[in-house]
């Protein structure tokens, strides 16, 4: 699935490697994959992306970063603790942050609990006896994960964000782990960009299943972007053959991670919507998946998740002329296939017999 989420009573090292090889992050105590985002009524491609440790140096402006910071800062790197203290400091942060955080730390790390499934460790930053900034990330066997960072916000001039995430990463070297992952970027919101500072990182390809080299991703080119252009032809296609269709960004693609439910909702952000067959029988749908390369034409119908719904004030943001804002679930894969031809012949038949 492009959104999933698990709830692991325990975790082991080796099983924390395996989830961040294939993509996927902590959330509190549950650990999660995406490949898409929504941040106000715009949609985005969440980039997977890791550091490899063998071989690797600090680039000469972040040994400034650590050769400024060190000499002014203590720096502490120990098993992970949630005091008042550093409560203070998040709160702190929160309240400067321009997005959304959870109310607390104990939130954020432990879901409001006290049972931590995870090996984590923090970085603290030190002016004399005054914590200026705090970081948690997860160790597994091989590889470890950047959590979370915050600082306090009078000291923003030091890059304290980017120094913790470099002391986490010097961390690693030191244990002779091969990966470092510090979650995803989103090209063209540029909130993420500073991950691509830390050195050569690697991408998570969702189509083939590969890390490769971040460098070799085409600029402007993602899932996302490949799905509307391919979605853009398919829809001239059909209006070539009279075929109504519209274009259709759906909000609720995420609802792998937070339906209560477990049902085949529908993942995709975008979608064809197609005018058979009545409305009484579902939806069709044309979507376009990266992962195979085929188009799908599907039968949904719609699904009352409670749960959703009690958000309404989120879908109210959407125009329902460019987005769709009920929750549906796939019943049936009617038709794939890498060619549109096919998919338009398949919708006409099922107009005919509409």
């Amino acid at each position: 699935m492009f959104a999933e989420k698990h709830h692991p009573d325990k975790l082991s090292p080796k099983e924390l490697d395996d989830y961040l090889a294939r993509g996927w992050y902590r959330m509190g105590q549950t650990i999660f994959t995406t490949h898409f985002l929504c941040f106000g009524n715009r949609f985005y491609a969440a980039i997977w992306v890791r550091l490899p440790l063998a071989g690797y140096q600090f680039s000469k402006s972040l040994r400034k970063i650590i050769r400024r910071n060190s000499a002014h800062f203590q720096t502490a790197v120990a098993p992970a603790t949630i005091t008042p203290e550093k409560e203070e400091l998040y709160q702190k942060y929160r309240h400067s942050f321009p997005g959304m955080l959870s109310p607390s730390l104990q939130d954020s790390l432990l879901d409001g609990g006290d049972h931590n499934v995870y090996n984590t460790f923090e970085v603290t930053i030190r002016e004399g006896d005054k914590l200026v900034a705090c970081s948690f990330f997860d160790i597994g066997q091989d590889s470890a994960a950047s959590i979370l960072g915050f600082y306090d916000p009078a000291y923003h001039t030091y890059s304290l964000g980017l120094y913790t995430m470099l002391e986490e990463i010097n961390f690693c070297r030191y244990r002779g782990m091969p990966f470092y992952y510090p979650g995803y970027v989103v090209p063209g919101y540029h909130r993420f960009d500073y991950k691509l500072r830390i050195g050569p990182v690697e991408y998570f390809d969702v189509a083939d299943r590969h890390w490769k080299p971040f460098s070799e991703l085409p600029a402007g080119r993602t899932p996302l972007s490949e799905m509307e252009e391919k979605l853009a032809l398919m829809n001239l296609l059909f209006k070539a053959h009279r075929l109504p269709s519209r274009y259709m960004h759906y909000p609720l693609f995420e609802a792998n991670l937070f339906g209560f439910w477990s049902a085949s909702y529908l993942e995709y952000p975008v979608f064809l919507l197609c005018a058979a067959p009545p409305r009484d029988a579902g939806y069709i749908i044309v979507v376009y998946d990266v992962r195979d390369g085929r188009y799908k034409l599907i039968r949904c119908t719609p699904f009352d998740d409670v749960g959703f719904y009690l958000n309404d004030a989120f879908l109210q943001n959407f125009s329902p002329e460019h987005f769709f804002t009920e929750l549906i679930i796939i019943e049936e894969i009617l038709l794939q296939s890498a060619n549109p031809e096919f998919i338009t012949l398949a919708l006409h038949k099922l107009r005919t017999l509409k």
